[in-house]
């Protein structure tokens, strides 16, 4: 690679960087104020029920998208195979796994539902697994503009959910029906509008209705690489949420709803990672036989994002008990005990993310399927440790153990 076609090489990506890191922070922000209007309008326990309700559809759509997303961006990328036979394939595919998906979640919340999710009503549930399958199609479609390097498309794909989310909740609060059903049927409705929006964007790329006549020859090895990937990715989801869901099953709601806005409050510190992780992994997979590109590539990246994370967590640690008590009020205060825990596990974690995507577009997934495994497993033994001793402190030192290990 010349050093002109470097330097253009460097500059679109630092370009793309920028641009879905703007998305990130208004999608981020977004997302804050329906956390801001569901926990002034519900309080903890009611905070907690809709965090842990929306946890089931997220769960799904991460467990039943079999790594085809992943899949899609590498082989897409790597211009292994066609764009209409990969989204042919993959639609009918993923069309397939939601009804079947769907139809088994049902009756898996009609007969447990109630004693995974303690403090939970099984109809908040059920009303909140209506967003799986619209999620589902929607991360498929996004997937396809990120395989295709278009950031700009994928990025006002990935704002329309929460933007549309917003603006329901809100309408949902100013009309004093903030209810938690009310509240969950303006998510649902968001992320059908967001599908919708996002098919008619997808449509002037290629045609939905695109046919293949030979799925399985696309399918064997998508399955194959993104199985690996699938499984790395649900437990890496895990480590995510795992110990919401416990909060939620010794504490209960109330605590998860205070726990929540710790988690979402330095989660917003990954904007930096998640997208400069976004826009690599379909660099990287692009140049795949071109090893001293991405090892000079991904040090340089990984380092800033860790000093960009850690400037970010300073700041956050600075004004984060008047922040949560000004925007969610005193009944969220023990939120910020747990975030300062989280901050160190945010930044090294950080880090972790860009250089796991490397691994990936190397074709490596054993490795982060290796890793998540083994962090999962001390992530779940701190917790089922420390949530019973120390409540929501425990929870956070179990994370940030576990993202360190990471």
């Amino acid at each position: 690679m010349t050093q002109e076609v470097e330097h253009r090489e460097l500059q679109r990506t630092a370009t793309d960087i920028g641009l879905t890191f703007a998305r990130q922070f208004l999608s981020g922000l977004m997302q804050l104020g329906v956390l801001l209007i569901v926990a002034r309008s519900l309080g903890p326990e009611g905070s907690g029920a809709f965090a842990i309700a929306l946890l089931v559809p997220t769960f799904m759509a991460k467990f039943l998208n079999l790594g085809i997303v992943a899949a899609n961006v590498y082989y897409v990328a790597s211009e292994r195979f066609s764009l209409v036979q990969v989204w042919a394939s993959s639609r009918d595919l993923i069309l397939f796994v939601a009804l079947v998906g769907t139809a088994l979640a049902v009756a898996l919340i009609m007969s447990f539902g109630e004693r995974v999710l303690p403090g939970i009503e099984r109809m908040v549930l059920l009303s909140a697994l209506l967003i799986f399958p619209f999620s589902l199609i929607a991360s498929l479609v996004i997937g396809i503009f990120q395989a295709l390097q278009d950031f700009r498309s994928f990025n006002i794909a990935f704002l329309m959910q929460p933007s549309i989310a917003l603006c329901g909740v809100f309408s949902v609060w100013i009309m004093g029906a903030s209810s938690l059903p009310f509240i969950l049927f303006a998510m649902v409705v968001s992320h059908l509008l967001a599908m919708l929006g996002m098919l008619l964007l997808l449509s002037r790329k290629l045609p939905l209705m695109a046919v293949t006549e030979d799925r399985l020859a696309y399918l064997r090895p998508a399955l194959s690489y993104g199985g690996q990937a699938h499984f790395s990715n649900i437990l890496t989801f895990l480590n995510y949420r795992l110990d919401l869901f416990l909060v939620n099953f010794f504490l209960g709601p109330a605590a998860a709803g205070i726990y929540t806005v710790a988690i979402r409050l330095v989660e917003q510190l990954w904007m930096v990672s998640q997208a400069v992780s976004i826009v690599i992994f379909p660099r990287l997979s692009a140049i795949y036989g071109t090893q001293t590109d991405k090892n000079a590539y991904t040090p340089i990246l990984a380092r800033s994002v860790m000093w960009l994370t850690l400037l970010g967590s300073v700041a956050l640690a600075l004004i984060a008990d008047p922040l949560i008590d000004f925007l969610f009020g005193p009944e969220f205060a023990l939120a910020n005990p747990a975030l300062l825990i989280l901050l160190p596990g945010i930044i090294l974690f950080s880090c972790g993310r860009v250089l796991a995507n490397d691994v990936a577009a190397r074709g490596l997934v054993t490795l982060n399927l290796a890793l998540a495994g083994l962090v999962l497993i001390i992530n779940t033994i701190a917790n089922l440790i420390l949530i019973p001793q120390i409540g929501l402190i425990g929870a956070a030192i179990a994370t940030t153990i576990a993202y360190t290990v990471s």
